[in-house]
């Protein structure tokens, strides 16, 4: 366990420790405040009524007024701290103002258990007990940064070099009374700096216990909805090539059949590999947290790729592609961008009618690179855009051609634009097409 004297927790986690020990402190205040004015009234009752006073105390009177105080205070303080709990918030003004009021009634413990110790005899520093009660209550019970436990250590210190000349005036013994002080608040400042590290070390492990929960949690969410994806959507192509081959094994159809056959056979186990690829890349995405970049021109990359695209669909297709009229440099992994934009062509193509345009245009602002694919075709209602780029996505939905959508290519597309350190958005409307902009970094020709 990290033991922090003189220093902070580590910046990441501070304030959620910060806001946990305050509301924490507010709550020692209220029982503390209850408990102490319940003592207070006690001793109120035995001092009246069996006249202990003269027994106890040399200074009487000092006691009493002391006494009337806190009868006063702790009450007031408990119900501040109610309110204060009820209403309780984690913004840093709130915090602040929080963090005065327990500062505050830790002082008026301790000044409180000071006095109790001048009230008792001639001598403090025969009777150290009460000032030392009250020391190692706010060092146990609350929670202090450093340089609070600082401040509290100087401020008590002062107050009771100020107050011993009062009830000792003999020099040896004034010295010997503060050495006795300094002592038990060198204790204090330990003992409080202990504890915040106990208390620090503890809510950090089980804020990582936590997270670390959260994260099987979601993994075997995950683990269960690919069981779930993969044995209903490759249940249908295997399915498929089941019943070709049965239908095959019966060896009565004609060379067009036996060809027909073969063709579905195969967009089968297309279908089937496309799924599986999906699910690997999908995985490998999220194990591999950087992908190795290379400095790339977009505008030949995108290029290359509507060309591909258009050899390769040979007029089933109309790419219209817009240049940004000069180079445009970016780091990128060409494989992966390459499965960024044929993921966002294919979805295009999937809810375009054949004879629509797809644009995909490159352009520049400030320091920032955009790429646009545009569709005209069907859109996407209001209520699917939130969950456009979800894994497995409520979104997804069957082509206009009834292409089956698994729904990860834009789970896909999202995790490989992130790890380029650019921004996918989308923006659609019934029937009048959809907009997918990837937002990259620029990176200056050299």
């Amino acid at each position: 366990m990290r033991i922090y004297f003189f220093s902070r927790t580590d910046t990441s986690g501070r304030f959620a420790f910060r806001s946990y020990y305050t509301l924490q402190n507010l709550r020692t205040v209220k029982t503390i405040s209850l408990i102490y004015f319940i003592f207070t009234l006690v001793i109120r009752f035995l001092f009246s009524f069996y006249h202990l006073s003269n027994q106890t105390l040399h200074h009487i009177n000092e006691y009493d007024i002391a006494n009337r105080i806190s009868l006063i205070v702790t009450p007031c303080i408990y119900l501040i701290s109610l309110q204060l709990i009820k209403r309780f918030s984690t913004k840093e003004r709130y915090l602040k103002w929080v963090q005065l009021f327990v500062f505050a009634f830790a002082l008026f413990v301790i000044i409180n258990s000071m006095r109790v110790t001048f009230f008792s005899m001639y001598n403090p520093r025969n009777t150290m007990l009460p000032y030392m009660v009250g020391l190692v209550i706010v060092g146990t019970f609350y929670t202090f940064e450093y340089f609070e436990t600082i401040i509290i250590v100087l401020a008590t210190g002062l107050i009771f070099s100020f107050m011993v000349p009062f009830y000792q005036s003999v020099i040896n013994e004034l010295v010997l009374n503060n050495l006795a002080s300094a002592l038990l608040l060198t204790v204090f400042f330990c003992i409080s700096r202990y504890i915040f590290s106990y208390r620090a070390d503890n809510f950090f492990k089980i804020k990582a216990i936590e997270e670390k929960n959260i994260e099987i949690e979601n993994a075997s969410n995950a683990k269960n909805e690919i069981l779930g994806i993969v044995a209903h959507d490759l249940r249908n192509p295997l399915a498929i090539i089941k019943s070709v081959t049965m239908l095959m094994e019966m060896d009565d159809s004609t060379a067009d059949d036996y060809h027909e056959n073969i063709e579905m056979i195969k967009n089968a186990c297309d279908k089937a590999t496309s799924i599986i690829h999906d699910l690997l890349e999908t995985a490998q995405n999220e194990i591999h947290n950087r992908f190795d970049l290379e400095k790339t021109e977009l505008g030949d990359f995108l290029s290359m790729i509507i060309e591909e695209w258009l050899k390769n669909k040979k007029g089933q297709v109309n790419i219209i592609y817009q240049n940004a009229g000069k180079p445009l440099y970016a780091k990128i992994h060409k494989e992966k961008m390459q499965r960024v934009m044929d993921n966002l062509i294919i979805n295009a193509i999937k809810f375009s009618k054949p004879e629509g345009n797809i644009d995909v245009s490159l352009s520049q602002t400030n320091n920032d690179i955009f790429i646009k694919v545009r569709d005209y075709g069907i859109g996407i209602p209001d209520e699917m855009l939130p969950y456009i780029f979800d894994r497995f996505s409520k979104a997804r939905r069957n082509g206009i051609r009834g292409e089956a959508s698994v729904g990860l290519g834009l789970s896909i597309v999202q995790q490989i634009v992130k790890k380029h350190d650019g921004n996918i958005e989308v923006s659609s409307a019934p029937d009048s097409g959809t907009t997918f902009t990837i937002k990259l970094p620029q990176l200056q020709a050299m």
